[in-house]
């Protein structure tokens, strides 16, 4: 009779234990797969947010990022392998809390045109900021860069069409002058130009109330060409990036994944470079071949429709790290399309202001 009772004793542990292995394993199994378990635990985090980028089309994470990567953040103590892929941008992807700089809280910044001492040089940039600018308030901000031959006065007053108009109100904006020759990305001018944006973005994280997470940079042609290499450089410094004409001048040494909306006009002398520069970045960001709409038809409407736009957003990539792409027949300054189209600035806020 004894024995009896110890084997039913025995029976009742043994199931007792298979039951919370079968729990435990569940858990596993959801902070893996999803993105939206992952969230509600904050060690499962790391390893939701990584396979749940990975697999993208589902969970929540894979849409927006939001729930998966704010897990992988908290989670990111657990060394899971997966979740350190996407790097510095992977995670700032998940989570829409600002990271307020140092200067939030000083009152009265210097704007307008200023000047600094880069390496010996003299080197000049305008700064804008909202007409209602709270010292208090982390804004995002912005770098327009210029073209070839161009000032950072041309691309604030028309050559960078819409960038000021539409985001002056909404951001606080740079415009720099190019050092080293009449463009950025050329022998003499690369790495001077690279020195200069670090000491202006150190300057403005000190001085003006920035959101660290939502720093962006946009330029055309030269300027384009300079935006591409801090896209590979300093792409950890970076939530997004728009080339406008550009071509890749940088393959190597890149940091983090920024996000990135690329434009480029259809008769473009550079038009195939461009297309090399947006599927670089493509890969880079995880995402599929596949657009929605598909650029063959996209392409075939603009170049039959002059003077019209379109652009389409590339599928299954990273949470928080899309590329879009836009191709348009707008004449350009030389006839050819090459340049800022006056959608530009438009289309740029609108692509940043989704995250």
């Amino acid at each position: 009779m004894r024995v009896q009772w110890l084997l039913q004793c025995a029976g009742v542990v043994m199931a007792f234990v298979h039951c919370n292995s079968e729990i435990d394993s569940g858990d596993r199994d959801d902070g893996g797969r999803g993105g939206s378990s992952a969230g509600a635990a904050g060690s499962a985090g790391a390893a939701g947010r990584g396979t749940g980028g990975a697999s993208g089309e589902g969970g929540t994470a894979g849409q927006g990022g939001n729930a998966g990567g704010s897990a992988g953040t908290a989670g990111a103590s657990t060394g899971d392998a997966a979740a350190g892929a996407g790097g510095s941008a992977g995670q700032d992807a998940g989570s829409t809390a600002p990271v307020r700089s140092a200067g939030c809280g000083r009152a009265n910044p210097a704007v307008g045109n200023l000047t600094m001492d880069v390496q010996g040089n003299a080197a000049q940039y305008f700064v804008s900021v909202p007409a209602s600018y709270d010292p208090n308030t982390a804004y995002r901000l912005g770098f327009g860069f210029h073209g070839r031959n161009r000032t950072h006065t041309d691309c604030k007053n028309g050559d960078c069409a819409g960038f000021a108009q539409v985001m002056q109100e909404r951001a606080v904006l740079v415009y720099m002058k190019s050092l080293g020759g009449a463009g950025w990305e050329d022998s003499g001018e690369r790495t001077l130009n690279l020195a200069f944006f670090g000491q202006v973005l150190a300057a403005m994280k000190a001085g003006f109330c920035i959101d660290e997470r939502r720093v962006f940079v946009a330029g055309t042609s030269s300027g384009a060409h300079f935006t591409n290499l801090l896209a590979c450089l300093h792409g950890d410094q970076l939530q997004a990036f728009s080339p406008v004409a550009g071509v890749l001048v940088e393959r190597n040494n890149c940091r983090g994944n920024p996000s990135g909306v690329l434009i480029h006009g259809v008769d473009d002398g550079s038009f195939s470079q461009g297309i090399a520069a947006r599927d670089f970045f493509r890969a880079r960001n995880g995402c599929s071949e596949s657009t929605v709409p598909a650029i063959s038809a996209l392409h075939a409407r603009v170049v039959a429709n002059r003077e019209s736009h379109e652009c389409a957003e590339y599928q299954r990539c990273r949470p928080g790290q899309p590329i879009t792409w836009c191709e348009h027949s707008e004449g350009g300054y030389d006839g050819s399309t090459h340049g800022w189209p006056r959608f530009g600035g438009q289309a740029i806020w609108d692509f940043v202001s989704r995250f």
